[in-house]
């Protein structure tokens, strides 16, 4: 009787091991990651919470409009992730500790769809070794939750995109190997999984890279179904993921206001091959996280490359096993790749640093599932013993990593400690935790550790006006020498870095720069409401920065002043003009073109924006006297000084 009632409980407890095992790492996991329950809500989570009123302000019964418009100042059209921060704040407030659980609560249940989705593709490639899958898919299932990449994600509010896409994505992925079936695919779970896959778009655009390792998937299957079976019409299954994917992708690219010219060089071809070097890097290494990664800057930049294209090869020769056979390392590099195609920079997009942890948030799962699937070649002891190298040192990084997140302050210096005078941290620190404290001394500091001298010289400048914007001026009452430190950043600031074109993080640190200036302008104008030339100048500058909405309110005080110099009204009527038709307010913009025409010393180019007007007015014979009387071919530059 002893042994009959032994029995059964020795098959439960094999059972169950391997659920020990992701249990561990899921413990070990959030254990770090509750040290930073506390923290204050940082960077990005200003613009997506506490600074959202639009979508503080949103009721019950208009929850549908998140799926019509963008709910943040970044244009950022995510509606799931945004109806997840708006359920946490009607639920807790702006409570930084009630974010943060939410974001450990999706991370968990991230795990048991690894697991499951990992076993089914076991017993799918592996069919001799099904035996395996349960123990297999534990310890990718474990590696992932003790990856470092994910601390980024889970811990920082704004990672909250990441998080969700990535547990809707896993979802998708585990309905499209339940869909298949010994005689096709089944219909109701391919259903399903397209659902799954349109939540996962919905929370983070990406997610569109999931789409391919569905249809992949779905047409290895098809390709091992005998050939009297086999079912062309099955083949509507992965081309309809590709469709769903393709028709998402569309609906972002239109919303999204962020365009980015694309170069074409040989920079492009290294960029692309080094971000996927680091990405395998950072997928696999256990070396400390950061926030900001130098790409171009880095010293090693060659031998990136070079990994790039060595995991690019391995994955060309993974893929032609995949086609061959059924081959699960053959799956899984493919998947990498695939998952990391969003951030290699094919469509180029302008962020703070080529490679961060999360874009590997869900890359992770091919990743550990290939550093499994090699392993398991090797015998017991060494394949135990490798694997529990590769978690203990992934679960030491996990427990140093959220520290970090304790305030900005902490997370650049980590960065400037990691990578001495690179200008991304110093940039941020200076202009999100120095300067807006008046710590002026300490910001010098900052910027005078950065090594290259353009962008040195650029963050010195930009803090001397800063100083004499809310110092100078305010304490002498005097905006002359403000307004000539900041013209002379101004003109600095026009010419962009040539490496702007392929470095983007390049292009990123000038438009903060520019930002910042305009922000410059902006309180100086507010110092001094009614002088004139200040109002002016800043209209002027704010014109060559494309912000036509701020200028219009400065150039109009300016126009309308009788403190504006005669020889400088011309100008200002039509720079307002100028800036009333770049802003869409056509009809508007007539009557300042017509003054500026009507001055004692006329402004003769105004006759070129007026031909513009009449021409969207419909006016042609007007727009015809107008563009006779424009004085030769002048550029928008030209027209706007």
């Amino acid at each position: 009787m002893k042994q009959n009632n032994s029995s059964p409980l020795r098959a439960s407890m094999r059972r169950l091991a391997p659920l020990a095992l992701i249990l561990a790492g899921a413990v070990a996991a959030v254990a770090a990651y509750l040290r930073a329950l506390d923290y204050p809500f940082i960077s990005d989570d200003a613009i997506y919470l506490t600074e959202n009123t639009k979508l503080a302000g949103l009721h019950l019964t208009e929850l549908w409009r998140l799926f019509n418009e963008p709910y943040n100042s970044v244009f950022e059209f995510l509606p799931l992730r945004d109806l997840s921060y708006w359920l946490d704040m009607k639920l807790f407030g702006l409570n930084p500790a009630a974010f943060r659980l939410h974001n450990i609560i999706l991370y968990l249940l991230c795990l048991p769809l690894v697991y499951a989705t990992t076993s089914g593709l076991w017993r799918y490639f592996r069919p001799a070794d099904a035996a395996s899958a349960p123990w297999a898919a534990a310890a990718v299932a474990a590696l992932f939750a003790l990856h470092p990449s994910h601390a980024e994600a889970v811990v920082w509010v704004a990672g909250r995109k990441d998080v969700l896409s990535a547990l809707f994505s896993l979802l998708a992925l585990w309905l499209a190997v339940r869909a298949i079936r010994e005689g096709g695919i089944s219909i109701a779970y391919s259903a399903a999984a397209l659902v799954a896959l349109l939540a996962a778009m919905l929370s983070k655009a990406t997610a569109v890279a999931v789409a391919p390792v569905i249809a992949m998937l779905w047409l290895a299957f098809w390709y091992g179904i005998p050939a009297p079976r086999r079912r062309r019409s099955l083949l509507l299954l992965p081309l309809s993921s590709l469709l769903l994917a393709a028709c998402i992708a569309l609906v972002f690219a239109t919303i999204n206001t962020q365009k980015v010219p694309i170069y074409f060089g040989v920079e492009t071809v290294t960029r692309t091959l080094a971000i996927l070097g680091w990405l395998a890097r950072l997928a696999v290494s256990p070396e400390s996280r950061h926030f900001f990664y130098p790409v171009f800057e880095d010293p090693y930049f060659y031998v990136m490359v070079a990994l790039g294209a060595a995991v690019l090869a391995a994955v060309t020769a993974g893929a032609i096993m995949f086609l061959r056979k059924r081959s699960l390392e053959g799956f899984a590099g493919i998947a990498f790749l695939l998952l990391c195609a969003p951030s290699l920079q094919l469509v180029p997009y302008m962020p703070p640093s080529l490679v961060s942890d999360r874009f590997v948030f869900l890359a992770v799962w091919p990743a550990a599932l290939l550093l499994v699937a090699l392993s398991w070649r090797l015998k017991p002891a060494p394949r135990i013993a490798v694997l529990l190298v590769i978690a203990l040192s992934w679960c030491f990084q996990n427990a140093e990593r959220p520290r970090d997140w304790r305030s900005f302050d902490a997370l650049a210096d980590a960065d400037l400690r990691a990578y001495p005078g690179y200008y991304m941290p110093a940039l941020y620190k200076i202009i999100t935790v120095q300067l807006p404290q008046g710590l002026y001394r300490e910001a010098n500091e900052t910027a005078s550790s950065v090594t290259i001298p353009e962008f040195r010289n650029i963050l010195i400048e930009l803090i001397e006006t800063e100083h004499a914007v809310h110092v100078d001026a305010a304490t002498s009452g005097d905006p002359r020498e403000a307004m000539a430190l900041l013209r002379k950043l101004g003109f600095s600031l026009r010419q962009w870095p040539a490496q702007s074109k392929w470095n983007l993080p390049v292009e990123n640190f000038w438009g903060h720069c520019r930002d910042v200036f305009a922000a410059q302008w902006d309180d100086l104008s507010r110092q001094f409401p009614d002088n004139a030339p200040v109002r002016y100048n800043a209209g002027l500058w704010l014109l060559d920065l494309y912000n036509y909405k701020d200028a219009v309110a400065h150039l109009r005080v300016a126009a309308e002043s009788q403190r504006l110099p005669e020889s400088m009204r011309g100008a200002a009527f039509k720079n307002l003009g100028f800036a009333l038709l770049r802003n869409g307010n056509v009809a508007e913009a007539e009557a300042p073109l017509r003054a500026a025409l009507e001055q004692r010393i006329p402004d003769l180019r105004a006759h070129c924006l007026l031909a513009e007007v009449y021409k969207q007015t419909k006016r042609p014979e007007e727009a015809a006297r107008a563009q006779a009387s424009c004085p030769g071919r002048v550029t928008n530059d030209e027209i706007s000084r």
